[in-house]
């Protein structure tokens, strides 16, 4: 064989020798990938046993779970980069694949074969230099490669290892699987717990649950207390005592030991939040997932607002409720709009009533409206539904009540003059009308009955009737027993918008030529526009009397009489406080001095205001004269008018100086009330002049009387003997 072929032959060795051994290093790089494997799943299922047994026996936070699992990440990174990197890293030659072969079987330095690869690899590469030995090479190379040619290299990978990695691949995926059927509930909560984060709970013997808590928040209303109520339940032992932790956003904490409502129940009065707060609470070997106590605005009513819209109105009527005022009355048949304004967004609007049903209509989620015919009073509540917590508002209740149109309101009076009046007295009347919405006519009306009407025969009656003043509608029928007369005092108003009329009307009685004995009714009648109909409204009667004028003044003089007794009695008061004034040594009584002189100026007022109605009532009854009336006035009404409001009121100024540092001197004092009592023994003897005028007066009036009834009767006796000779 020539040297050229030679070295051909020897690359086919080394070819047929490096394949065997390549072989040998892809079955040794699967070998190391399924170990490496085998021992990253084994090291991840043995983290998580840990995770399981450390988080159910500790109830690890969620910190604390997040650096365990970096931890474990950390650990399964350096596995991989270890059993999985490094060694897939390194390139293998054949010469390193046969020592690793001979490390692996401990064989010794005359039984390995890196030596002999080395030769067969190795030696054909000297063919060329000079200095070598061929033949010897040549030997070399083909005895070595005889004997790698039948070596078992595939056998040197330990089948038995393999297989035992397969093994433990297998079961790190059967004891989780397992695992799942055999505990879901188990497996399930350790899933949320450390792959999503979760805080719920392990089972335990104590379980705890928060009231009211929904995905983890506790809506309460703002500003409001509000109860926190945690329930346990117990498998063993009763729990004694829970717990609450609360953080609030500026980093302040504090934890508070429930109260023990009863057994598994425990309660914390929660003050007004403003700011939403972080909570959980523990007991017994359990404790609640961390929760927020999340604080909003109670839905309210922010405005209220009633459009009502009425015939009898020319504007619709406009109400804002608020929570200080009070009922709203609308009209009969009024077309009802109630406007309502929320301050958040509600979802629904509950009334509670058993007198009107509302459809409410939405304009947005804080507007709405609704309508109705208003015909009787209605009173409901509206309840506000939140539209994004379940959360309602307090009742608000709403009362609208009905308005009646009512009939006018009549205030009929007289003054001047009492029920006893003469044939010729004028009688001042005072009409006051009221009405919601308008009066439309105020008048009065008079009855007299016919008896009382002077008349010569009874065909005059009705004539005389008829020039009764104001031109009334009378009755001419004889079978009626009273005169009616109608006096006008205001309108009728079309439209009517005078809502109060006060009118004052004198009627003349001497117009009606009443006779002594003689009853005569006034009564007063109002009518409103309602728009239902007219309403009329009649005063009660006011009822006179007519009687002789000696009479009604018998009856004045003696109530003037009367008034005098009064007066006298006061001027022993005055005096009597004028004789202490004098024997005063010292001011200790000066209460009872200021007490006694108020007393007897009250009655001087009173005195003095009922001679000026006494003699009010004499001009109108026209009893007397012009001189009568300023006599009277001169030397009685002045001067006790002047006593009463300035000598008597300087002494009430002088007496009030006694309780003052600077008190006014006694003797001053005692001049004034001197003074007081002078003018008071002046006025009465004026009103004792006044008497005995009047008496005079009354007795020349008898005379007069007297003479013309023998005037009278003298001329009807004369007349009589003239038509008895005529008729002879």
């Amino acid at each position: 064989m020539s040297s050229i072929e030679r070295p051909e032959e020897f690359k086919s060795f080394q070819n047929t020798i490096s394949q065997k051994l390549e072989v040998v290093a892809g079955s040794l790089r699967r070998h190391t990938v399924l170990e490496a494997t085998a021992r990253v799943l084994i090291a991840i299922l043995a983290l998580a046993c840990f995770s399981l047994f450390f988080d159910w026996w500790l109830e690890l936070s969620l910190i604390t779970r997040v650096l365990y699992f970096l931890m474990g990440l950390s650990a399964v990174g350096y596995l991989i980069y270890r059993y999985v990197f490094l060694p897939l890293k390194v390139s293998l030659t054949p010469i390193e694949i046969a020592n690793l072969i001979d490390q692996s079987k401990k064989v010794s330095a005359e039984q390995a074969i890196a030596p002999r690869v080395a030769s067969v690899l190795q030696l054909p590469n000297h063919l060329m230099e000079a200095e070598q030995s061929l033949p010897m090479i040549e030997q070399a190379v083909q005895h070595n490669y005889r004997q790698l040619s039948h070596y078992p290299f595939q056998e040197s990978i330990d089948p038995r290892h393999t297989r035992n990695c397969l093994l433990a691949l297998l079961v790190t995926f059967l004891l989780p699987a397992c695992f799942v059927l055999a505990l879901p509930d188990t497996a399930r909560l350790w899933g949320q717990r450390w792959l999503l984060g979760s805080n719920e709970p392990w089972p335990r013997d104590t379980q705890l649950t928060v009231v009211g808590l929904e995905e983890g928040q506790w809506v309460i209303p703002r500003g409001e207390t509000a109860t926190l109520q945690v329930h346990a339940d117990d498998a063993g032992e009763t729990t004694e005592s829970v717990w609450l932790h609360l953080q609030g956003k500026d980093g302040e904490s504090e934890t508070i030991t429930m109260n023990r409502f009863q057994t598994g129940d425990f309660r914390y009065e929660l003050p007004p939040l403003q700011l939403p707060v972080e909570a959980y609470a523990w007991g017994g070997d359990d404790e609640t997932e961390s929760f927020q106590i999340i604080p909003i605005d109670r839905p309210r009513i922010t405005d209220l607002k009633i459009i009502a819209t009425h015939p009898r109105l020319s504007e619709p009527f406009v109400s804002h409720f608020s929570a200080s005022e009070g009922n709203v009355r609308l009209l009969p048949h009024s077309e009802v709009v109630l406007e309502l304004t929320t301050n958040v967004k509600v979802r629904q609007i509950d009334v509670d009533s058993e007198d009107v049903s509302l459809q409410w209509v939405k304009t947005d989620d804080t507007h709405f409206k609704t309508k109705w015919s208003h015909k009787k009073p209605v009173n409901f509540k509206l309840i506000l539904q939140s539209a994004e917590h379940d959360i309602n508002s307090h009742p608000r209740p709403v009362s609208i009540g009905v308005q009646p149109d009512r009939s006018p309101r009549l205030s009929f009076r007289y003054s001047g003059v009492r029920q006893r009046i003469t044939a010729k007295a004028t009688i001042p009347f005072s009409l006051i009308a009221q009405d919601d919405f308008g009066i439309r006519l105020v008048n009065m009306t008079s009855m007299i009955p016919l008896s009382g009407v002077t008349t010569k025969t009874d065909q005059e009656v009705a004539p005389k009737a008829e020039e009764l003043e104001f031109g009334g509608t009378k009755s001419t029928d004889q079978s009626k027993t009273e005169v009616k007369s109608k006096y006008p005092v205001y309108g009728p108003a079309e439209p009517a918008v005078e809502t109060v009329i006060d009118e004052e009307k004198q009627v003349s009685i001497a117009e009606m030529k009443l006779n002594p004995g003689a009853v005569i009714t006034f009564q007063s009648h109002a009518e409103d526009n309602c728009y239902t109909g007219v309403q009329k409204t009649s005063s009660r009667q006011l009822v006179f009397r007519i009687v002789k004028p000696e009479e009604l003044f018998r009856e004045i003089l003696l109530r003037q009489q009367q008034l005098r007794s009064r007066l006298r009695k006061t001027r022993d008061q005055v005096e009597a406080l004028r004789d202490q004034l004098k024997l005063a040594n010292s001011l200790e009584q000066a209460a009872d001095w200021m007490r006694m002189h108020q007393l007897a100026r009250r009655e001087v007022g009173q005195v003095s205001h009922a001679l000026n109605g006494s003699v009010d009532e004499m001009k109108l009854n026209q009893l007397g004269g012009e001189e009568t009336y300023q006599l009277i006035s001169q030397t009685v009404l002045r001067p006790l008018e002047n006593l009463h409001q300035r000598e008597m009121e300087q002494q009430r100024q002088s007496l009030e100086t006694l309780r003052s540092k600077s008190p006014e001197s006694m003797e001053q004092m005692t001049a004034r009330q001197d003074e007081i009592l002078k003018s008071l023994d002046k006025i009465l003897n004026n009103m004792a002049q006044w008497d005995s005028f009047i008496d005079v007066v009354n007795q020349l009036n008898a005379v007069i009387k007297l003479e013309q009834l023998v005037k009278d009767k003298t001329e009807e006796l004369k007349k009589k003997q003239v038509d008895s000779i005529f008729d002879k």
